[in-house]
Protein backbone atom coordinates (compact mmCIF):
# COMPACT_ATOMS: atom_id res chain seq x y z
CA UNK A 1 0.00 0.00 0.00
CA UNK A 2 0.95 3.29 -0.74
CA UNK A 3 1.36 6.32 1.66
CA UNK A 4 -1.20 8.34 -0.37
CA UNK A 5 -3.36 5.29 -0.09
CA UNK A 6 -3.54 4.57 3.33
CA UNK A 7 -3.95 8.37 3.68
CA UNK A 8 -6.40 8.26 2.23
CA UNK A 9 -7.95 5.12 3.35
CA UNK A 10 -7.02 6.51 7.39
CA UNK A 11 -9.08 9.75 6.85
CA UNK A 12 -11.85 8.96 4.18
CA UNK A 13 -10.73 11.98 1.72
CA UNK A 14 -10.26 11.69 -1.93
CA UNK A 15 -8.66 14.67 -3.18
CA UNK A 16 -7.28 17.92 -0.98
CA UNK A 17 -9.61 20.79 0.43
CA UNK A 18 -9.51 24.72 0.03
CA UNK A 19 -6.87 26.07 2.56
CA UNK A 20 -5.57 22.69 3.83
CA UNK A 21 -1.73 22.01 4.43
CA UNK A 22 -0.15 19.65 1.93
CA UNK A 23 3.39 17.88 1.73
CA UNK A 24 4.41 17.64 -2.33
CA UNK A 25 6.86 16.24 -3.93
CA UNK A 26 8.46 18.72 -6.95
CA UNK A 27 8.47 16.53 -10.36
CA UNK A 28 8.74 19.55 -12.64
CA UNK A 29 9.88 23.13 -12.37
CA UNK A 30 8.60 25.62 -15.69
CA UNK A 31 9.46 29.05 -16.05
CA UNK A 32 6.09 30.15 -15.13
CA UNK A 33 5.49 27.56 -12.33
CA UNK A 34 6.01 24.69 -10.45
CA UNK A 35 4.48 21.27 -10.54
CA UNK A 36 3.80 18.88 -7.48
CA UNK A 37 2.48 15.67 -6.38
CA UNK A 38 0.88 15.71 -3.15
CA UNK A 39 1.79 13.12 -0.99
CA UNK A 40 -1.16 12.79 0.93
CA UNK A 41 -3.65 12.02 -1.98
CA UNK A 42 -1.48 11.11 -5.44
CA UNK A 43 -2.51 13.89 -7.54
CA UNK A 44 -0.72 17.21 -9.18
CA UNK A 45 -1.02 20.56 -7.67
CA UNK A 46 0.44 23.61 -9.57
CA UNK A 47 2.26 26.41 -8.08
CA UNK A 48 2.13 29.43 -10.19
CA UNK A 49 5.35 31.27 -10.15
CA UNK A 50 3.80 34.33 -8.34
CA UNK A 51 2.68 31.91 -5.66
CA UNK A 52 6.96 30.57 -4.48
CA UNK A 53 7.40 33.49 -2.93
CA UNK A 54 6.09 36.64 -1.27
CA UNK A 55 9.51 38.17 -3.27
CA UNK A 56 9.29 38.85 -6.80
CA UNK A 57 11.40 35.96 -8.49
CA UNK A 58 12.11 35.32 -12.26
CA UNK A 59 13.36 31.51 -12.24
CA UNK A 60 11.29 28.78 -9.45
CA UNK A 61 14.41 27.23 -9.45
CA UNK A 62 15.95 29.89 -6.96
CA UNK A 63 13.29 28.64 -4.86
CA UNK A 64 12.63 24.86 -5.62
CA UNK A 65 14.66 22.07 -7.01
CA UNK A 66 13.61 18.60 -8.24
CA UNK A 67 12.40 16.11 -5.76
CA UNK A 68 12.28 18.59 -3.14
CA UNK A 69 9.63 18.33 -0.16
CA UNK A 70 7.38 21.16 -0.01
CA UNK A 71 4.59 22.22 2.39
CA UNK A 72 2.00 24.22 0.46
CA UNK A 73 -1.51 25.37 1.29
CA UNK A 74 -4.19 24.56 -1.30
CA UNK A 75 -6.18 27.69 -2.71
CA UNK A 76 -8.21 26.74 -5.75
CA UNK A 77 -9.89 23.03 -6.84
CA UNK A 78 -12.15 21.59 -9.20
CA UNK A 79 -13.44 18.59 -11.42
CA UNK A 80 -13.21 16.90 -8.69
CA UNK A 81 -9.30 17.26 -7.79
CA UNK A 82 -8.28 17.05 -11.73
CA UNK A 83 -7.31 20.75 -11.63
CA UNK A 84 -5.43 21.82 -8.40
CA UNK A 85 -3.31 25.30 -7.78
CA UNK A 86 -1.47 25.26 -4.74
CA UNK A 87 0.74 28.37 -2.76
CA UNK A 88 4.46 28.03 -1.27
CA UNK A 89 3.99 31.81 0.23
CA UNK A 90 0.68 31.46 1.98
CA UNK A 91 2.07 29.08 4.20
CA UNK A 92 3.79 30.36 7.50
CA UNK A 93 6.85 29.09 9.04
CA UNK A 94 5.07 27.47 11.86
CA UNK A 95 2.57 25.82 10.05
CA UNK A 96 5.53 24.72 7.44
CA UNK A 97 7.11 22.91 10.89
CA UNK A 98 4.40 21.42 12.62
CA UNK A 99 3.07 19.94 8.79
CA UNK A 100 6.11 18.06 8.36
CA UNK A 101 5.86 16.69 11.89
CA UNK A 102 2.35 15.31 11.46
CA UNK A 103 3.42 14.46 8.07
CA UNK A 104 6.43 12.73 9.43
CA UNK A 105 4.69 10.68 12.19
CA UNK A 106 1.86 9.28 9.76
CA UNK A 107 4.56 7.71 7.69
CA UNK A 108 5.22 6.20 10.77
CA UNK A 109 1.86 5.28 11.50
CA UNK A 110 1.56 3.60 7.97
CA UNK A 111 5.02 1.70 8.28
CA UNK A 112 3.88 0.27 12.13
CA UNK A 113 0.39 -0.54 10.78
CA UNK A 114 2.00 -3.34 7.74
CA UNK A 115 4.61 -4.64 10.26
CA UNK A 116 1.42 -5.05 12.87
CA UNK A 117 -0.65 -6.48 9.81
CA UNK A 118 2.28 -9.17 9.22
CA UNK A 119 3.37 -9.94 12.14
CA UNK A 120 0.33 -10.00 14.10
CA UNK A 121 -1.86 -11.61 10.94
CA UNK A 122 -4.35 -8.69 11.19
CA UNK A 123 -5.45 -7.22 7.93
CA UNK A 124 -4.25 -3.77 7.21
CA UNK A 125 -7.52 -2.83 6.23
CA UNK A 126 -9.24 -4.39 9.56
CA UNK A 127 -6.33 -2.20 11.70
CA UNK A 128 -6.93 0.73 9.61
CA UNK A 129 -10.89 0.55 10.07
CA UNK A 130 -10.82 -0.54 13.51
CA UNK A 131 -7.38 0.99 15.06
CA UNK A 132 -6.12 4.19 12.97
CA UNK A 133 -9.81 6.03 12.16
CA UNK A 134 -10.48 5.68 15.46
CA UNK A 135 -7.41 7.21 17.25
CA UNK A 136 -7.60 9.98 15.02
CA UNK A 137 -11.14 11.01 15.96
CA UNK A 138 -8.79 12.33 19.27
CA UNK A 139 -4.93 12.25 18.29
CA UNK A 140 -3.65 14.22 15.03
CA UNK A 141 -2.25 10.52 13.57
CA UNK A 142 -2.24 7.38 14.59
CA UNK A 143 0.95 7.17 15.77
CA UNK A 144 0.54 9.87 19.07
CA UNK A 145 -2.18 7.75 19.77
CA UNK A 146 -0.23 4.19 19.66
CA UNK A 147 2.76 6.10 21.72
CA UNK A 148 0.28 7.60 24.44
CA UNK A 149 -0.65 3.46 24.67
CA UNK A 150 2.86 2.57 25.51
CA UNK A 151 3.01 5.24 27.59
CA UNK A 152 -0.22 5.42 29.80
CA UNK A 153 -0.78 1.90 29.43
CA UNK A 154 -3.67 -0.12 27.02
CA UNK A 155 -7.05 1.70 28.72
CA UNK A 156 -5.51 4.47 26.81
CA UNK A 157 -6.82 2.63 23.24
CA UNK A 158 -9.62 0.98 25.52
CA UNK A 159 -11.12 4.54 26.50
CA UNK A 160 -10.97 6.00 23.17
CA UNK A 161 -13.12 3.05 21.81
CA UNK A 162 -10.45 0.63 20.28
CA UNK A 163 -11.92 -3.18 21.19
CA UNK A 164 -10.66 -4.39 24.06
CA UNK A 165 -10.28 -7.80 22.13
CA UNK A 166 -7.42 -5.90 19.20
CA UNK A 167 -5.89 -3.96 21.71
CA UNK A 168 -4.51 -6.84 24.14
CA UNK A 169 -3.42 -8.08 20.18
CA UNK A 170 -1.09 -5.53 19.74
CA UNK A 171 0.05 -4.13 22.99
CA UNK A 172 2.97 -6.42 23.36
CA UNK A 173 4.08 -5.58 19.90
CA UNK A 174 3.53 -1.80 20.69
CA UNK A 175 5.72 -1.62 23.52
CA UNK A 176 7.99 -3.92 21.75
CA UNK A 177 8.30 -1.63 18.68
CA UNK A 178 7.52 2.48 19.84
CA UNK A 179 10.53 3.87 21.97
CA UNK A 180 9.48 6.42 24.44
CA UNK A 181 11.67 8.90 26.02
CA UNK A 182 11.22 8.78 29.76
CA UNK A 183 12.32 11.87 32.08
CA UNK A 184 13.03 11.41 35.47
CA UNK A 185 12.00 14.50 38.36
CA UNK A 186 14.09 14.63 41.03
CA UNK A 187 13.11 16.77 44.00
CA UNK A 188 14.63 16.71 48.00
CA UNK A 189 12.22 16.95 50.93
CA UNK A 190 13.30 18.03 54.22
CA UNK A 191 10.99 16.10 56.60
CA UNK A 192 11.48 16.39 60.24
CA UNK A 193 9.20 15.93 62.87
CA UNK A 194 9.71 16.17 66.92
CA UNK A 195 6.91 13.70 67.96
CA UNK A 196 8.08 11.26 69.95
CA UNK A 197 6.52 8.60 67.01
CA UNK A 198 8.35 10.92 64.42
CA UNK A 199 9.97 7.90 62.66
CA UNK A 200 6.68 6.03 62.36
CA UNK A 201 4.97 9.12 61.04
CA UNK A 202 7.66 9.56 58.45
CA UNK A 203 7.69 6.06 57.61
CA UNK A 204 4.16 6.08 57.15
CA UNK A 205 3.45 9.26 55.01
CA UNK A 206 6.23 8.18 52.52
CA UNK A 207 4.60 4.60 51.98
CA UNK A 208 1.31 6.26 51.55
CA UNK A 209 2.98 8.90 48.95
CA UNK A 210 4.89 5.95 47.43
CA UNK A 211 1.26 4.22 47.03
CA UNK A 212 -0.04 6.86 44.75
CA UNK A 213 2.10 5.53 41.64
CA UNK A 214 4.47 2.69 43.15
CA UNK A 215 5.77 2.17 39.42
CA UNK A 216 6.81 5.75 38.94
CA UNK A 217 7.73 7.09 42.52
CA UNK A 218 11.00 5.98 44.19
CA UNK A 219 12.62 7.70 47.75
CA UNK A 220 15.56 7.28 48.62
CA UNK A 221 16.84 8.38 52.41
CA UNK A 222 20.00 10.10 51.66
CA UNK A 223 20.97 12.32 55.58
CA UNK A 224 18.41 13.68 57.92
CA UNK A 225 16.33 15.57 57.22
CA UNK A 226 16.72 14.83 53.41
CA UNK A 227 14.77 12.48 50.99
CA UNK A 228 15.60 12.42 47.59
CA UNK A 229 12.14 11.47 45.39
CA UNK A 230 12.06 10.42 42.21
CA UNK A 231 9.39 11.13 39.98
CA UNK A 232 9.27 9.13 36.27
CA UNK A 233 6.91 10.00 33.85
CA UNK A 234 6.85 11.32 30.11
CA UNK A 235 5.35 14.68 30.23
CA UNK A 236 6.60 17.69 32.79
CA UNK A 237 3.53 18.63 33.52
CA UNK A 238 2.40 15.67 34.82
CA UNK A 239 5.07 14.73 36.39
CA UNK A 240 5.11 17.83 38.46
CA UNK A 241 1.84 17.35 39.19
CA UNK A 242 2.48 13.89 40.45
CA UNK A 243 5.31 15.01 42.93
CA UNK A 244 2.68 17.66 44.14
CA UNK A 245 -0.02 15.28 45.14
CA UNK A 246 2.69 12.76 46.67
CA UNK A 247 4.16 15.59 48.55
CA UNK A 248 0.54 16.29 50.06
CA UNK A 249 0.10 12.64 51.06
CA UNK A 250 3.69 12.64 52.99
CA UNK A 251 2.18 15.81 55.04
CA UNK A 252 -1.15 14.74 55.53
CA UNK A 253 0.93 11.85 57.07
CA UNK A 254 3.00 13.55 58.94
CA UNK A 255 2.04 17.28 59.87
CA UNK A 256 -1.07 17.18 62.54
CA UNK A 257 -2.08 19.66 64.53
CA UNK A 258 -0.01 18.57 68.33
CA UNK A 259 1.88 20.67 69.95
CA UNK A 260 4.78 18.67 68.47
CA UNK A 261 6.55 20.18 65.11
CA UNK A 262 6.55 18.32 62.16
CA UNK A 263 7.58 20.15 58.73
CA UNK A 264 7.52 18.94 54.86
CA UNK A 265 9.32 20.79 52.68
CA UNK A 266 10.86 20.85 49.01
CA UNK A 267 15.17 22.20 49.73
CA UNK A 268 15.55 22.23 46.16
CA UNK A 269 14.25 21.67 42.41
CA UNK A 270 16.68 19.86 39.38
CA UNK A 271 15.64 17.63 36.61
CA UNK A 272 16.20 16.55 33.01
CA UNK A 273 15.31 19.29 31.02
CA UNK A 274 14.38 18.62 27.62
CA UNK A 275 16.95 20.08 24.88
CA UNK A 276 15.37 23.80 24.23
CA UNK A 277 13.82 24.28 27.49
Amino acid sequence: MTFHEFYMKLTGSKHPYPKELVVGTVVDIQPHGVYVIIDEYGLKAYIPIKELSTKLIRNPRDIVRLNQKVVVRIYYISYGGKVINASLKRVLPGERQRKLQTWKKIRKSMILFQKMSEELNIPLEVLIEELGKKIIEYYDTPYDGLEDAVKWGPETLIKIGISEDLVNRIYDYLRNNIRVSEITLKRILLISSNAPDGITRIKKGLIKGIEIAPERISVEYLSAPKYLVRIKGYDWKDTISLFDKFKKVVEKNIVSKDKWLSTVSVEKEEGKKRKGR
